[in-house]
C-alpha cells in the first residue's frame, strides 16, 4: 500500500472511531426458582420501600424556582450533545495515546536494529569475520520499519488536528447550548408576563361587563351593548386558557432538555439587568474573528491541508494528480478563511446593531412607561373631583400595566442580546 493509501485507511479509521459510541443497557432477569418465591417477595417489597423513599427524596429536592444561571448550568451538565463529544474527545485521545506508544516503539525497534548494524561492523573490524550478509538482512528490516514509519507520522498528525477541532467544537457548542437556553428562558418569561397582564385586563373587563350588566337589567344599556361586553370578557378568558397551555407546554420541554424534574409549582425567575448601560464593542472586528471557533477551525483545517500537501509533495510514490489534488485542497481552505472573515465581519456588526436597537428599545418602552404613569396620576385626580367614570380610570390602570410588561420584555430582549454580544466575544459568532 502507497503512502497515499494508507493515510486515506488510517483517516477512514479515524473517521469511524469518531463517529461511534456505544451504549450497555441494564440486563434484567425474570425468573425466580420456587423455593425463592418468600425471599423474592421480601426484596421486592424491601425495593418499594427504597424506591417510595427515594420518592419522597425527589419531591423535597424539587425545584421551586429556578434561575437563568442555574438553567444553563443544567444543560451543560445533561445535554446530550456535549457529553457525546465529551466521549468522542476521550476516545480520541486514548487511541492518541496508542498511536503515540506504537510511534515510540517503532522508533526504538529502528533503534535497536542500527545498534545491531553498528555491532556487526565493529565485529568484522576486529575479527575479519564477513557480517556482508546480515548487515544487509537488518538494512532490509530497518527500510521495512521506516515504510511503516511515514504513514504512522501521517496518521498521527491527521488525529491531532482532530483532537483539536474537536476541542474546539466542544467549546462551540457550550456556548450554543448558553444561548439557546437564555433564548428559550427569556421566552418563557415573556410568555408569563403577557400571562398576568392577560389576567389583569380580564379582573377589570370582568368589573366593567358587571357594570353594563347592571346598567341593561336597569334599561340604560342595550342587549348588544351587554353582549358585546360578555364576548370580550370570553375572548380574553381564551386567550388566557390557550397561554396557560402554551406555557405548561414550554416550561415541560424546557425542562426536559435541560434535566430537571417538571412540576406545577415550578417558577422561572426573571433575571435583572444590573447594567443599564449600552453595549460597546470593545475589542476590533478583526480580533473577534480571530478569537471565534470558526476561524479557529478554519485554520487548523488550513494547517492540516498544508501538512498532507508537503507529505504527499514528498513522497516518491505519490502521483502527478494526488499532488495536484494536495495542492487544491489548500486553495479551497485559503479561500473558506477569506469567505469565513467576510461572513463573521457582517455577523459580527449584526450582533452589535441588535445589541444597540434593543437598547433604544428598551428605553423608548420606559419613557411609554413613565408618560402612562403620569396620565394615570392626572386621571386618579380627575376620578377624585367626579369629572371621569370610573370605568376610564379602570381602563388607564390596565394601560400603565400593559406599558409595564412592555417595559419588562424590552429589558428582557436586552439581556437576551447582552448574552449574544457575550457569545461573540467568546468565540461563537452566528452566522446568518
Amino acid at each position: 500500500m502507497g503512502e497515499t493509501e494508507m493515510k486515506k485507511a488510517m483517516t477512514t479509521s479515524l473517521a469511524v472511531m469518531l463517529a461511534a459510541s456505544s451504549f450497555t443497557p441494564a440486563a434484567f432477569a425474570d425468573g425466580v426458582q420456587p423455593d425463592a418465591e418468600e425471599e423474592q417477595g421480601e426484596a421486592v417489597h424491601n425495593e418499594e420501600d427504597e424506591a417510595d423513599q427515594e420518592e419522597a427524596g425527589e419531591e423535597e429536592e424539587l425545584i421551586e424556582t429556578l434561575t437563568l444561571e442555574e438553567a444553563v448550568a443544567f444543560a451543560l451538565d445533561e445535554n446530550t450533545s456535549l457529553l457525546l463529544l465529551n466521549h468522542r474527545l476521550g476516545n480520541l485521545e486514548s487511541e492518541l495515546g496508542g498511536a503515540e506508544k506504537d510511534y515510540r516503539d517503532l522508533k526504538e525497534d529502528i533503534e535497536d536494529l542500527e545498534d545491531k548494524m553498528d555491532e556487526l561492523r565493529d565485529i568484522q573490524k576486529e575479527t575479519g569475520n564477513r557480517t556482508f550478509q546480515s548487515r544487509l538482512q537488518i538494512q532490509n528490516q530497518i527500510e521495512a520499519l521506516e515504510d511503516q514509519l511515514k504513514p504512522l507520522e501521517d496518521a498521527f498528525r491527521q488525529m491531532n488536528s482532530s483532537e483539536t477541532s474537536l476541542t474546539y467544537e466542544k467549546e462551540k457548542a457550550e456556548e450554543g447550548v448558553k444561548l439557546a437556553v437564555a433564548s428559550k428562558f427569556m421566552q418563557v418569561i415573556g410568555s408569563q408576563e403577557q400571562l398576568e397582564l392577560l389576567q389583569d385586563s380580564f379582573e377589570t373587563e370582568s368589573k366593567r361587563v358587571a357594570n353594563v350588566k347592571k346598567r341593561y337589567e336597569v334599561g340604560v344599556a342595550s342587549r348588544n351593548e351587554f353582549y358585546t361586553a360578555q364576548r370580550e370578557l370570553t375572548r380574553l378568558q381564551a386567550q388566557i386558557d390557550q397561554l396557560e397551555r402554551q406555557i405548561k407546554n414550554d416550561t415541560a420541554v424546557f425542562t426536559l432538555d435541560i434535566g430537571i424534574v417538571n412540576h406545577p409549582d415550578l417558577k422561572l425567575q426573571a433575571p435583572e439587568l444590573e447594567d443599564m448601560t449600552a453595549v460597546t464593542q470593545e475589542k476590533t472586528t478583526e480580533e473577534l474573528i480571530e478569537n471565534s471557533y470558526s476561524m479557529k477551525s478554519a485554520k487548523e483545517a488550513l494547517a492540516l491541508a498544508k501538512a498532507d500537501r508537503e507529505a504527499t509533495h514528498e513522497d516518491e510514490d505519490a502521483t502527478t494528480y494526488e499532488k495536484n489534488q494536495a495542492d487544491i485542497a489548500v486553495e479551497i481552505e485559503e479561500k473558506n478563511i477569506v469567505q469565513l472573515k467576510e461572513d463573521l465581519t457582517k455577523a459580527i456588526d449584526n450582533t452589535f446593531k441588535q445589541a444597540a436597537d434593543q437598547y433604544q428599545a428598551m428605553l423608548d418602552a420606559r419613557f411609554e412607561l413613565d408618560f402612562a404613569k403620569e396620565d394615570y396620576n392626572n386621571l386618579r385626580v380627575q376620578l377624585n373631583a367626579g369629572v371621569i367614570a370610573q370605568a376610564d380610570y379602570d381602563l388607564a390602570s390596565v394601560q400603565v400595566e400593559q406599558k409595564e410588561v412592555a417595559y419588562e420584555q424590552a429589558k428582557q430582549n436586552y439581556i437576551l442580546a447582552k448574552q449574544q454580544v457575550e457569545s461573540v466575544r467568546n468565540g461563537l459568532i452566528q452566522q446568518q
